[in-house]
Protein backbone atom coordinates (compact mmCIF):
# COMPACT_ATOMS: atom_id res chain seq x y z
CA UNK A 1 0.00 0.00 0.00
CA UNK A 2 1.30 3.46 -0.88
CA UNK A 3 1.14 6.26 1.64
CA UNK A 4 1.66 9.98 1.20
CA UNK A 5 4.16 11.24 3.77
CA UNK A 6 4.58 14.82 4.98
CA UNK A 7 8.31 15.58 4.72
CA UNK A 8 8.20 17.98 7.68
CA UNK A 9 6.98 15.52 10.32
CA UNK A 10 7.40 12.15 8.60
CA UNK A 11 3.78 11.20 9.30
CA UNK A 12 0.97 10.21 6.95
CA UNK A 13 -0.34 13.28 5.14
CA UNK A 14 -3.82 13.05 3.70
CA UNK A 15 -6.94 15.14 3.48
CA UNK A 16 -9.30 14.60 6.39
CA UNK A 17 -11.86 12.90 4.13
CA UNK A 18 -9.38 10.55 2.39
CA UNK A 19 -8.10 7.23 3.71
CA UNK A 20 -4.33 6.78 3.91
CA UNK A 21 -3.00 4.99 0.85
CA UNK A 22 -6.10 5.72 -1.22
CA UNK A 23 -4.49 8.56 -3.14
CA UNK A 24 -1.61 7.98 -5.55
CA UNK A 25 -1.55 11.43 -7.11
CA UNK A 26 -2.83 14.73 -5.83
CA UNK A 27 -4.24 17.24 -8.32
CA UNK A 28 -2.85 20.75 -7.89
CA UNK A 29 -6.31 22.08 -7.09
CA UNK A 30 -6.41 19.99 -3.86
CA UNK A 31 -3.71 22.07 -2.15
CA UNK A 32 -3.47 23.32 0.52
CA UNK A 33 -4.66 20.70 2.98
CA UNK A 34 -3.75 19.74 6.53
CA UNK A 35 -1.33 16.96 7.46
CA UNK A 36 -3.15 14.11 9.22
CA UNK A 37 -0.35 13.78 11.81
CA UNK A 38 0.85 17.27 12.76
CA UNK A 39 -2.11 19.24 11.32
CA UNK A 40 0.29 21.69 9.62
CA UNK A 41 -0.87 23.04 6.29
CA UNK A 42 0.68 21.39 3.22
CA UNK A 43 0.96 23.96 0.45
CA UNK A 44 2.32 22.00 -2.52
CA UNK A 45 3.79 18.72 -3.77
CA UNK A 46 7.33 19.61 -2.66
CA UNK A 47 6.26 19.01 0.94
CA UNK A 48 5.26 15.41 0.20
CA UNK A 49 6.93 12.09 -0.54
CA UNK A 50 5.55 8.63 -1.27
CA UNK A 51 6.16 5.78 1.12
CA UNK A 52 5.17 2.14 1.13
CA UNK A 53 3.52 0.45 4.08
CA UNK A 54 4.83 -3.10 4.07
CA UNK A 55 2.16 -4.29 6.47
CA UNK A 56 4.60 -6.27 8.58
Amino acid sequence: MLAIIHKECGGPAVETNTSIGEVCALPVDRFPFACFTCLEEILDETELRLGEDLGI
